[in-house]
């Protein structure tokens, strides 16, 4: 066994599905009996092996939210971007259904806070499949405004029902001005009692989080945030 295999236990699973659902954007179904060993909560993250990890101990990892889990038959759903063109982007393009995978000890990044009246999710489409599960986690009681921003149709795709539960919007450039304003624009004002989630690149992730942080416009009791490149709740 190799170095890194015996620094950590490493998971493994069967590709049951594969899927291109989006421009850039394929849905993958992993089947693991590893999965009953966790206690899974929306907000769960896994580090996928790019290759087999016994093998290649320098194997590259990819961080993936879980886009949902199924606890009966442990079998996981996530949705794989290519915007990148990079190795992960690589790597999914060539698996096929049938392959094992490997994967480190799924955990938590963002926690599932449900004491708030009032949700506001925004995120680009790497981040969609992650809100599409925070959405069906919060009650129905819950009132959810929503804020997805692509830069081309063709990249947004549904929920696991085909459902299209969050607002889309198609802006060129992905100005992050410009989606400040039609978030202005679009979430309704003088709420009380809401928790923010904006997830997506770094650059507007920032902007969003400075925009809503102390607005008198919006009773934000929290904020959680993540970037593709680092992650923190203020």
């Amino acid at each position: 066994m190799s170095n890194q295999a015996s620094t950590f236990e490493i998971f493994s699973g069967i590709i049951l599905q594969k899927n291109k659902i989006a421009e850039h954007t394929y849905h993958i179904k992993i089947q693991s009996m590893d999965f009953s060993r966790i206690h899974y909560i929306p907000g769960f993250s896994i580090d996928i092996f790019l290759s087999n990890p016994y093998y290649n101990p320098l194997s590259e990892v990819r961080r993936y939210s879980f886009w949902n889990y199924e606890p009966v038959y442990h079998v996981a759903d996530f949705a794989i971007n290519t915007f990148s063109n990079g190795k992960g982007a690589q790597w999914v393009q060539t698996l096929q259904e049938g392959d094992t995978m490997f994967f480190k000890e799924p955990s938590s990044e963002i926690s599932m806070n449900d004491t708030a009246d009032h949700y506001f999710l925004i995120g680009d489409i790497i981040a969609l499949s992650h809100l599409y599960e925070i959405n069906r986690a919060l009650s129905v009681s819950k009132k959810v405004s929503s804020f997805i921003y692509a830069e081309h149709q063709e990249d947004i795709f549904p929920d696991l029902d085909h459902s299209f539960p969050l607002e889309t919007h198609i802006i060129e450039s992905l100005d992050p001005q410009k989606i400040i304003e039609l978030i202005s624009l679009n979430f309704p004002e003088h709420q009380t009692n809401i928790i923010a989630y904006i997830l997506g690149d770094s650059k507007t992730v920032s902007y969003i989080y400075n925009y809503l942080k102390d607005n008198p416009m919006y009773d934000i009791s929290t904020i959680y945030i993540k970037s593709f490149w680092n992650k923190t709740i203020i």
